[in-house]
């Protein structure tokens, strides 16, 4: 019976913890159209894709972050990239980035590949969770 009830309890909590690192991501790792997703509806960001352009043989990405909530965001974001494959280029040697968003703040991430192979992008955008001592 005890058993049961620590599994119950585990299960009931691990969605909890997942619902605490998601966030909202705008992918088009093949170079296709970029398609917006919401893992965690609470953040209320709006993620769209501005353009894509070639400079010096490198894909730019501009995308605009829109701040939906009347209050503030903290936010960390980061750009992973893709090859035409579909394999994930230069993964090492990135972190996130730090963001405050203000209430209907509006901004454009503008973001360079690191490589020429690169093809396609996916941006991920997650709320900044303080810790507790």
């Amino acid at each position: 019976m005890k058993r049961l009830a620590l599994a119950c309890g585990l299960a009931l909590l691990l969605p909890a913890c997942a619902s605490n690192t998601s966030g909202v991501a705008l992918s088009a790792p093949s170079g296709g159209p970029a398609e917006f997703r919401v893992d965690n509806g609470s953040l209320d960001l709006q993620l769209a894709e501005l353009g894509r352009r070639q400079q010096n043989g490198l894909l730019q990405v501009n995308v605009a972050l829109t701040n939906q909530r009347r209050g503030d965001n903290h936010l960390q974001y980061l750009f992973y990239w893709y090859d035409a494959s579909g394999q994930e280029v230069a993964p090492d040697g990135r972190g996130w980035t730090p963001l405050v968003m203000h209430g209907q703040q509006r901004r454009t991430l503008s973001a360079l590949a690191p490589t020429r192979e690169v093809l396609g992008y996916r941006l991920v955008v997650r709320e900044v969770i303080a810790e507790s001592n």
